[in-house]
C-alpha cells in the first residue's frame, strides 16, 4: 500500500513538473518580440521610363594627329598632364621643309634683285622714250617684264607663307585646355596621320552619348531633363538633352542621342565609365510593381517579404523584370492586393512576428 501510495505522488510530481515547464515554454513563445516594419501595397501602373545603356565622354575631346609622315623630335608631355590651350606637346622633325624655306627665300632675294634692276631699267627706258631715243614699243616690253618679276615675287611670297604655315603642324600645340588621356608615341617615332599621337580631354564637363531606337526616338526633345546612373555605383546625375540626330544611316538604323551632364554634386567622372540616361515619358506602364529597395537577392534568387495570415513576415520568390525609376517590375509570384514589407528596424526572416 506504501509503495502504491508512493508511486502516484511521484506521478503527480512530475506531472506538476510537466505541466510548469509547458506552461514557462507557452509563455517563453508568446513573449517572442515583433518587428515593426513598414507595409505598402504593389503599384499597378507607373510612368513608362525609357533607359538606354552609354558611355561618359568628355564634352571636348579630340586625337592629336598630323597632317603628314615624319618622325617625332620631342614629347613634352606623359599621360596624366594637365595642359592649357597653345601649349606646346610634340615636335615634329621638319628638316625638308626647313630646307624648302630656306631655297623660297633665296629665290626671294634673286628676285628682289632682278625687280630692283628691272625698275632702273625702266625709269631708264621712260627717259630715253622723252628724248625719242626709243620706241614705245620697246617702253612697252620693259615695262612687261617689269610685271612679270613682280608676279614672280608674289608667287615666291605666296610659296613662303605656305611653307610657314606647314611648318605650323610640326610643332603640335594643344587646343583647349584639358588633360592628357593617352600617349601613343616616343621621341624618335615615326608618326602618321592614321595614327593618333595625343588624346586629349577637356575638363569643361562630361557628357553622355547613347544609340535610340527608331520607335522611341520621338520621345526626345532638346532641352529635355534626364537622368544619368552610372553602372558601377548607385549614383544618380542630372542632365539635359542636346543632340537628338535626324539620321540613322550611320548608325546602324538607331538615333544618337547626346546629354550634357549637370555634376552639381562634384561626382568623381572618368571618360569611358559606363552608364546608362534614362527620360520619363507622359505614357503609363502597367504591371506589378514594387519598391526596388524591398527585393531581396540571394545569389540568382529575387524575393520580397509578405504579410501571412499569422501576421508574420513570409518570403516569397518572384520573378522580376525591368527597373522603372525607383520600382522594379514583378512577372510572377506576387498578386496585385498582397501587402509586402518595404522597411523593417530590424534584420527580417522567414516566419518572424512583424508589427505596423
Amino acid at each position: 500500500m506504501n509503495k502504491i501510495i508512493y508511486t502516484f505522488g511521484i506521478l503527480i510530481f512530475t506531472s506538476g513538473l510537466l505541466i510548469s515547464c509547458g506552461s514557462k515554454e507557452e509563455q517563453q513563445v508568446n513573449e517572442v518580440p515583433s518587428v515593426q516594419v513598414k507595409l505598402s501595397k504593389p503599384s499597378t501602373q507607373v510612368a513608362k521610363t525609357l533607359s538606354f545603356k552609354g558611355k561618359i565622354k568628355a564634352a571636348e575631346s579630340t586625337s592629336i594627329r598630323t597632317r603628314g609622315s615624319s618622325f617625332v623630335e620631342e614629347v613634352y608631355v606623359k599621360t596624366g598632364d594637365q595642359v592649357r590651350q597653345g601649349d606646346l606637346l610634340i615636335r615634329l622633325n621638319n628638316t625638308d621643309l626647313q630646307a624648302k624655306k630656306a631655297q623660297v627665300e633665296a629665290q626671294i632675294q634673286q628676285i628682289n634683285a632682278q625687280l630692283n634692276n628691272t625698275q632702273r631699267d625702266v625709269k631708264r627706258y621712260q627717259n630715253l622714250y622723252e628724248k625719242q631715243s626709243i620706241s614705245a614699243k620697246e617702253l612697252e616690253n620693259i615695262e612687261l617684264q617689269l610685271v612679270s618679276v613682280k608676279a614672280q615675287k608674289q608667287a615666291a611670297l605666296q610659296q613662303l607663307q605656305e611653307v610657314n604655315s606647314e611648318m605650323k603642324y610640326y610643332q603640335i600645340k594643344a587646343p583647349f585646355n584639358g588633360v592628357i588621356t593617352a600617349k601613343n608615341v616616343q621621341k624618335g617615332d615615326l608618326a602618321n596621320p592614321q595614327q593618333a599621337m595625343l588624346q586629349l580631354e577637356g575638363k569643361s564637363g562630361f557628357e553622355i552619348e547613347v544609340l535610340v531606337s527608331e520607335r522611341d526616338i520621338d520621345n526626345f526633345q532638346q532641352g529635355d531633363s534626364a537622368v544619368v546612373r552610372l553602372d558601377d555605383a548607385d549614383r544618380k546625375l542630372t542632365a539635359l538633352i542636346s543632340e537628338v540626330s535626324s539620321s540613322s544611316t550611320s548608325t546602324g538604323g538607331q538615333y544618337k542621342v547626346k546629354a550634357s551632364i549637370t555634376n552639381t554634386n562634384n561626382e568623381t567622372l572618368f571618360a569611358g565609365m559606363n552608364a546608362s540616361l534614362s527620360l520619363k515619358t507622359d505614357q503609363l506602364r502597367k504591371g506589378i510593381f514594387v519598391p526596388k529597395n524591398s527585393i531581396i537577392r540571394r545569389g540568382e534568387l529575387k524575393g520580397l517579404y509578405v504579410v501571412s495570415q499569422q501576421n508574420t513576415a513570409l518570403l516569397r520568390w518572384v520573378r522580376v523584370g525591368g527597373v522603372v525609376n525607383e520600382h522594379i517590375e514583378i512577372l510572377s509570384g506576387l498578386a496585385a492586393d498582397e501587402q509586402i514589407i518595404i522597411l523593417g528596424e530590424s534584420k527580417l526572416y522567414n516566419g518572424i512576428n512583424i508589427s505596423y
